[in-house]
C-alpha cells in the first residue's frame, strides 16, 4: 500500500474557453478510484477554481481587482467540487473538499489538527481533495501555485510519492531534452508559464526537491496522458523523476519545510561548524537577533555572512535572547532570573540545509 499525492494543473482541468473540462475529470477519477481499490491511499492536489469562476461568470479579463479575483474562485470551487463529486460517484468512491492555506502547515497546532482531518477522511473512505482557500488567501498567505501546496501535503502527509501532473512532459534542459532524473547542475530551458497557471517551471522543481528531500518519490509529467499516474507508480520514467533522499523525522520535515519562520540569529564560525556536526546550538555562538520570537517559534540561523545554515526551534524568545547571546550556559541561570534550558536549540529541533 502506498500514500500518493497527486496535483493536477488549471490548463489541464479547464479548457481555454473557462469551460471545465469535464470527460478529463472522468478520466482522473476512474484512475484514482482503481488506485483506492488496489488499497493505496490518495490525496488529490486540484487548482482550476479561478479558472471555473471567469467561465461560469462569464468574465472576460483575468486582470481583475484582488477581491473579484476571491469572489470569482468562489465561484469556481462550487463548479469543480460538483464535477469531482459527480465523477468519483460513478465509480462508488466519496470525496471531501479541504480548503488550505500556507499558515494551516506554518501553525504546528493547525497543522496537527490538519493531518488529523486527513487521516479521519481517509479511515471513513473518503478521497480528500485539496486547493488553496484562494477566497481568503492574501499576498502574505497564499501559496502562489498548488505544486508548493501539493509538496508541503506529501511532506506533512509523509507519502510514498507525489506527481505533479502538468502541461509540459517534464523540466527540459538547454537543448530542449526531457531530463529523466532531475540533477541541480543541469542547464535548463527557459520557459513561460501557462495561460491559467500561477507558477513557472521553477516553483515545480522547488516543489520536487522539496519533497523529494524528504524522501518522497517526485515525478512531474504530462498531465494530458492520464495513464502517467499509473506508469510512475508502476517503475516507467513518464516524464522528470525526483530521485528520493534520507527520510527525516516528522518534526524535523515540518521544522525545514512547512513551519512559519518567526525571526533570525546570526551565529559564529564555530557555532556553524557544530551545527553541520548535529551538536546543539548554544547561546555562546549567537552574535546577531532579527525580529520578535518566543520560545517554540522556529527562526531562521544564519551564518556571518548572510547565508542560511537551517532552521530551528528555540528554548529562548527574542528578548531572552538579546541578553544570553556570546554568553556560556552556565551563565544563564544569573543572566535570566531563573532556571531553564542549557541550549539554544536542541540539536533535535534543527533541520540543516545541505
Amino acid at each position: 500500500m502506498s500514500k500518493i499525492v497527486i496535483k493536477v494543473g488549471s490548463n489541464l482541468l479547464v479548457k481555454k474557453n473557462g469551460e471545465i473540462n469535464k470527460s478529463y475529470i472522468i478520466e482522473l477519477a476512474r484512475i484514482i478510484s482503481n488506485l483506492k481499490k488496489a488499497d493505496n491511499t490518495i490525496i488529490l492536489i486540484t487548482s482550476g477554481a479561478r479558472a471555473a469562476g471567469y467561465g461560469k461568470a462569464q468574465k472576460a479579463h483575468v486582470e481583475e481587482a484582488l477581491y473579484i479575483k476571491q469572489a470569482l474562485c468562489a465561484i469556481g470551487q462550487v463548479q469543480l467540487m460538483k464535477l469531482y463529486e459527480t465523477a468519483f460517484d460513478m465509480y462508488d468512491e466519496k470525496v471531501a473538499q479541504i480548503l488550505i492555506n500556507r499558515n494551516d502547515f506554518g501553525d504546528r497546532n493547525r497543522f496537527l489538527n490538519l493531518r488529523n482531518t486527513v487521516t479521519g477522511l481517509i479511515e471513513m473512505g473518503f478521497i480528500p481533495i485539496a486547493n488553496e482557500n484562494d477566497t481568503v488567501s492574501t499576498e502574505e498567505i497564499t501559496f502562489g501555485d498548488n505544486d508548493l501546496l501539493a509538496a508541503m501535503t506529501a511532506v506533512g502527509w509523509k507519502a510514498d510519492y507525489l506527481i505533479l501532473m502538468s502541461s509540459i512532459e517534464g523540466i527540459l534542459d538547454e537543448d530542449g531534452e526531457i531530463i529523466r532524473v532531475f540533477n541541480p547542475e543541469t542547464r535548463l530551458k527557459k520557459m513561460s508559464s501557462s495561460s491559467w497557471g500561477t507558477g513557472g517551471i521553477e516553483t515545480k522543481i522547488n516543489a520536487g526537491i522539496t519533497a523529494a528531500t524528504t524522501g518522497i518519490k517526485v515525478c512531474i509529467c504530462d498531465g494530458k496522458k492520464l495513464e502517467n499516474i499509473t506508469g510512475f507508480l508502476s517503475g516507467q520514467n513518464t516524464g522528470t523523476t525526483f530521485e528520493p533522499g534520507k527520510i527525516p523525522s516528522s518534526r524535523k520535515a515540518w521544522i525545514g519545510f512547512l513551519s512559519s519562520s518567526a525571526g533570525k540569529i546570526t551565529v559564529n564560525e564555530g557555532a556553524v561548524k557544530a551545527i553541520i556536526s548535529k551538536k546543539s546550538l548554544l547561546p555562546v555562538g549567537i552574535t546577531g537577533v532579527g525580529g520578535r520570537f518566543d520560545s517554540g517559534d522556529v527562526i531562521e540561523v544564519k551564518d556571518q555572512t548572510g547565508k542560511s545554515v537551517g532552521r530551528g526551534m528555540v528554548n529562548f524568545s527574542s528578548d531572552e535572547t538579546l541578553k544570553i547571546m556570546g554568553h556560556q550556559s552556565e551563565d544563564l541561570k544569573v543572566l535570566l532570573g531563573k532556571e531553564g534550558p542549557k541550549v539554544y536549540i536542541h540539536a533535535d529541533n534543527f533541520w540543516i540545509n545541505e
